[in-house]
């Protein structure tokens, strides 16, 4: 039974481009080595019980130096990569969303994650739990993921719940594994921002090519593609030409600083 933990990121349109929602997957033996790793890493650095431990360096606890929070983020995503965790992430342009409602901009994310997640669990012919962060407004929708499934354009139907046979919500401070999936997709979400500009290049330069290997992809030759896998960029097709610039400078730098550790 695999775990996926999501959570949203990036909800205040005026300080980046993209909305992004996203988490880890854990397979069953990932589980017990990841919640031991996010203990040793909030004793060895200090958080004690009660602290929530997350990516944003102002939710540090008053104990927790900067550096010290910054090396713990950093030692725990390592760990990940260490132990095969795979992300899977969600990036929409805010200039082309903000004229819907959250409920709406979330349900979409929503839709796209849990179908990435079934195929990932159809691949390795296993089943799953998917648990988001509390959002009392997504009772109705994770009830619809499951009792309906999926409706595409022209009317086809997919049905989630051979794969996935639970839909619910969890919080930060209710499970190591849910602090790990802040941490990355806090790691994630500063690299997409720097890519815009709202960040620092160095910095993304020394976190992506950790951040990357998380992200589930398939090898391809020489390549690993991530795209359709751990990366979803929506819509598809994207008309106007400024917002096709934009995602272009996304991919082409998340690209680059995936290699800069070459």
């Amino acid at each position: 039974m695999h775990w996926f933990i999501v959570d949203e990121t990036n909800r205040d349109y005026s300080a980046n481009h993209f909305f992004i929602v996203g988490g880890l997957v854990f397979k069953p033996d990932q589980v017990e080595p990841v919640d031991a790793a996010v203990r040793a890493i909030r004793e060895k650095y200090g958080y004690l019980p009660g602290d929530s431990f997350k990516f944003d360096t102002r939710a540090r606890p008053e104990q927790v130096s900067i550096e010290q929070s910054t090396a713990a983020k950093g030692e725990l995503i390592v760990a990940l990569r260490d132990l095969g965790v795979r992300m899977i992430t969600y990036v929409i342009l805010h200039d082309l969303c903000m004229n819907q409602t959250y409920d709406v901009r979330m349900n979409y994310a929503l839709n796209t994650l849990a179908y990435a997640y079934s195929d990932l669990l159809r691949q390795e012919n296993g089943t799953g739990v998917m648990l988001m962060d509390r959002d009392n407004d997504r009772y109705a929708h994770l009830e619809s993921l499951f009792q309906d499934g999926l409706t595409f354009s022209g009317g086809r139907k997919f049905r989630l719940d051979h794969r996935i046979k639970l839909f619910g919500m969890t919080n930060d401070n209710a499970s190591h594994l849910s602090s790990a999936a802040d941490v990355a997709l806090g790691a994630f979400r500063y690299c997409v921002n720097a890519a815009g500009g709202w960040g620092k290049d160095a910095v993304a330069r020394e976190m992506f090519p950790v951040v990357s290997s998380i992200m589930w992809g398939v090898e391809q030759g020489t390549v690993r593609r991530i795209g359709g896998y751990g990366f979803h960029a929506r819509p598809q097709r994207v008309g106007k030409p400024d917002f096709q610039v934009l995602y272009a400078d996304l991919k082409n730098a998340l690209m680059t600083y995936a290699n800069a550790s070459d």
